[in-house]
């Protein structure tokens, strides 16, 4: 007996042991595809936190059975969102996943949204209905406020940070000129709340779905209108259980606004297998599908050098990205000198060695490559390499690596299915398919230089590199000019169609500020879906470029109260498109009467509801809408929200506030609230 109980004793303390070493603080970490490296100060203070966390046993397998019956929710949505799957242990610090927990600055719900800020993003906050307790609303709001944060600090961490902080309030404790690195060093002065968020990865990344969850839950949709105690009866579940998971219905049927997601908590074993089953098919379906023609298409070059033109280097468009094509007899340090570039830095972004000399005729990139590819797999054709697929697709070598869980410098066989946006998961297993017909590959892409050169001798553009933006116009017009056309935004050769963009490079270390205009001469157009999965994904380089039209924007000159979010909210504008238009920073101040660009279409919308006023009186008198000199009284009926109000009458929350002296956003049902027009 005493034998028995001592190996039971010795075999705890081995699991204990393994346990805590599997939860010790690394040196390096990778977030969100960044690079942490911790100094000694900073592993100290990560390492209390998750000791503390882990201390109780008990305790942390509770709250872990609660964060593995929610996170497959949060890990969908995130992968929907295009937001980085590290983010979901940001759940579980904000509210170790309590669905109705509430902090002392009344911030409430999974991820903590005060009241302003969820309205913000879109959650309905009343005295119906509160999102911030819906896992699906809440989760897909952070995952957007999150990469709003990112546009305008280009840096994971420190999108982080702002979650908590705010952005002006990430401004004191963050250092400016790490906006758009790759990586990052964590001392002990870093702000506590990244490092206690470190913590949590530390503490729940090898342990999340080791648990078994008392439930396991189910998403409902198109329920609108629908009672809970319905879905009860329907589900078979008890409806205090039903309302237990759906705290966010604080009173009557589901409303009929827009699409809620309600929870069904399952124990029922035949339910649960299948709806595991069908989850595992839905994780398997990843975005994206392998085509192993389209993968010809890359890379995407513009500006390619004519034959004639090959004995000398031509900057060019690669992937979207800056680029250098290498002729005979050039080193990377001759290459690097006439792109005035320095040659360490170049060999980083394309990943060369030390002793590692150019290609005769390769494209070489003059900035950094993305950490996640445009395109989402590629087949691995006979003698190809990973150094060969990361430049084809502008992506990292060492993402690709990681990306395909292999180890430097090892080399893919023939016929491997590579992953180029996401991680493979650990629970799908390498996939192999027939190469691509490499005969067939090698004639389009010497098909398609012959086009791109034959153009380029036809219509004689000249290379364009970047100038300064009051240059931009000028430099349009010569292209036009030197094509013969009317139209610059257009031209056409043989009947093909292409574009000359006016391209608008906002730096992540400049604050928002446009620093040059890029026009890029034609190219070969790729397949239609290719393109179009092009121009919708984010750039997720170090450096943003948007595409404006001037005829997008009109002049508003600023008014008193106005905000950045104020006139973002009116005129239907991201608030980073209205700072990049207008070469702000958000700390920037705004004075009365200063002109600044706004949305077109809302500028016109505006004006709309001031000319049509008066008609929109002898219509809407009838319902629940009165003008009284010159200012609408809304009379409330069942359903109203304040924020439904703001966007019908395109004013901002506060200004209803303000207008009505009102202290919280409840409303009454037959209350009046007045709307100003401006």
């Amino acid at each position: 007996m005493n034998i028995k109980l001592s190996l039971f004793t010795s075999a705890i303390f081995v699991l204990t042991v393994v346990k805590l070493c599997a939860q010790q603080v690394p040196s390096r970490m990778e977030f969100a595809n960044m690079e942490l490296r911790l100094t000694t100060g900073a592993i100290k203070d990560i390492q209390a936190d998750v000791d503390a966390l882990t201390r109780s046993e008990t305790y942390f397998q509770k709250k872990l059975e609660r964060v593995d019956m929610y996170m497959p929710i949060i890990e969908r949505i995130f992968r929907e969102e295009g937001l980085p799957e590290d983010f979901k242990y940001l759940v579980i610090q904000e509210s170790a996943l309590v669905s109705d927990a509430v902090s002392s600055s009344n911030a409430v719900g999974f991820w903590q949204f005060k009241e302003i800020s969820g309205l913000e993003n879109d959650l309905r906050i009343d005295r119906h209905v509160d999102e911030r307790m819906n896992i699906v609303s809440s989760s897909r709001a952070a995952a957007n406020y999150l990469k709003d944060h990112n546009k305008y600090f280009d840096n994971w961490a420190y999108s982080l940070i702002a979650y908590q902080r705010g952005r002006g309030g990430a401004a004191d404790v963050i250092d400016e000129s790490n906006f758009g690195k790759s990586s990052l060093k964590i001392t002990s002065d870093t702000y506590w709340y990244l490092k206690k968020f470190l913590a949590h990865k530390v503490a729940f990344e090898h342990t999340i779905g080791t648990s078994k969850p008392p439930f396991y839950l189910k998403e409902i949709e198109n329920v609108k209108g629908t009672s809970l105690k319905t879905i009860a009866k329907e589900e078979n579940v008890s409806l205090e259980q039903i309302e237990e998971y759906n705290k966010w219905i604080k009173r009557g049927a589901i409303p009929e606004d827009k699409n809620y997601t309600v929870i069904v908590p399952l124990t029922n074993l035949e339910k649960i297998e299948k709806l595991q089953s069908q989850r595992q098919t839905t994780s398997k379906d990843l975005p994206g599908n392998i085509d192993d023609q389209q993968q010809q298409n890359f890379p995407l070059v513009g500006n390619y050098p004519s034959r004639a033109d090959r004995t000398i280097p031509h900057k060019v468009e690669v992937n979207g990205l800056d680029g250098i094509y290498a002729p005979a007899g050039y080193t990377v340090e001759k290459l690097a000198k006439t792109a005035e570039v320095d040659q360490f830095k170049f060999r980083k972004w394309n990943d060369l060695k030390i002793r590692e000399e150019l290609e005769t005729g390769k494209i070489y990139y003059l900035r950094r490559k993305s950490n996640r590819a445009k395109f989402y797999y590629h087949t691995v054709a006979q003698n190809e390499n990973m150094w060969e697929i990361s430049q084809k697709y502008g992506l990292k070598l060492k993402k690709l690596y990681r990306k395909n869980r292999m180890e430097p410098p090892q080399q893919p066989k023939v016929g491997r299915v590579l992953w180029l946006r996401h991680n493979r998961p650990a629970s799908l297993p390498v996939e192999y398919r027939e190469p691509p017909n490499q005969e067939n590959e090698a004639h389009d892409l010497n098909e398609t230089k012959a086009i791109v050169e034959s153009q380029a001798e036809q219509a004689k553009v000249p290379l364009v590199e970047k100038t300064e933006v009051e240059k931009s116009s000028q430099m349009e017009k010569q292209a036009a000019d030197s094509l013969k056309i009317e139209d610059p935004k257009s031209i056409s050769i043989d009947s093909t169609q292409y574009n000359i963009k006016d391209t608008l490079s906002t730096k992540a270390n400049d604050m928002g500020q446009m620093d040059s205009v890029a026009i890029s001469e034609a190219q070969k157009p790729v397949d239609d879906s290719v393109a179009q999965e092009i121009t919708s994904e984010e750039n997720e380089n170090l450096e943003t470029e948007i595409e404006y039209d001037e005829n997008d924007f009109t002049d508003y000159s600023i008014k008193k109260g106005d905000t950045f979010f104020s006139i973002a909210n009116r005129f239907n504008m991201k608030i980073s498109t209205l700072l990049n238009a207008n070469d702000l920073g958000i700390r920037d101040t705004l004075s009365i009467g200063q002109i600044i660009k706004v949305n077109t279409d809302g500028y016109v919308a505006q004006n709309d509801i001031v000319e049509d006023k008066q008609p929109a009186t002898n219509e809407t008198s009838k319902e629940n809408i009165e003008i009284k000199e010159n200012n609408i009284e809304h009379r409330v009926t069942s359903g109203d929200t304040m924020y439904a109000l703001a966007k019908k009458y395109n004013v901002t929350l506060k200004e209803i506030m303000e207008w009505n002296n009102k202290e919280d956003y409840n409303l009454r049902e037959g209350e009046l609230i007045m709307i100003k027009q401006k």
